[in-house]
């Protein structure tokens, strides 16, 4: 079974994501802040990260960044609701970090699971 992090702040979010995902067959497991993100990743086996762009303590950016120095093969999927600015523009940023996909919030469950499916097929 393969294991998702959702790391968002908004818990309405990460509980669509997980009932969206785990009625896919996935585990996931959630953060809700990006320090806390990095502590499951050092201490669980992830396949796949989606991770919103403003997170409190550390940004996700930041959180791709390290994750990546820590397992150059990590997978991550980004959002955000872009706040104040221009959300399509802030996702474009995390593509420096190779991400599977980008999506803007409210995300659309279906393409979000193709996106999933094509990151994780073996």
């Amino acid at each position: 079974m393969k294991t998702i992090l959702v790391v968002d702040d908004a818990p309405m979010i990460r509980e669509l994501l997980k009932s969206v995902l785990e009625a896919e067959g996935f585990k996931v497991l959630e953060a809700a802040d990006g320090e806390e993100a990095i502590r499951i990743c050092q201490n669980a086996t992830i396949d796949l990260s989606i991770i919103d762009i403003f997170l409190p303590k550390k940004g996700g950016l930041q959180v791709m960044g390290e994750l990546i120095k820590a397992d150059s093969s990590h997978k991550f999927i980004a959002i955000s609701g872009g706040e104040a600015f221009n959300p399509e523009s802030i996702v474009e940023l995390a593509k420096v970090y190779d991400v599977v996909d980008t999506f803007t919030k409210p995300i659309d469950t279906r393409k979000l699971l193709q996106s999933v499916n094509n990151a994780l097929k073996d």
